[in-house]
């Protein structure tokens, strides 16, 4: 009796701690936009103007092999009044 009592108990600890990361992450949408799309990507100046345009993260991607790469800043869209 007292391992089923501990398993029930360790599933209702699963069912809650889910339900309280869904409700963390519930209403934060991530927005991504391509900056300066014409100019090859320098990843340190793409993390710096992401992070002071719009408060996000940069990398650098290609769009397809051998493009030189661009790049894209990934931010919360209810942080940002764009």
């Amino acid at each position: 009796m007292a391992k089923i009592s501990c398993s029930y108990f360790l599933v209702l600890m699963l069912v809650f701690s889910v339900f309280s990361l869904v409700e963390k992450t519930k209403g934060k949408r991530h927005c991504s936009t391509i900056i300066l799309p014409e100019s090859p990507c320098v990843p340190q100046d793409c993390v710096e103007y992401c992070f002071e345009e719009y408060n996000g993260g940069g990398t650098c991607i290609a769009s397809k092999t051998g493009r030189t790469t661009n790049c894209m800043c990934t931010y919360n869209c209810h942080g940002n009044n764009l």
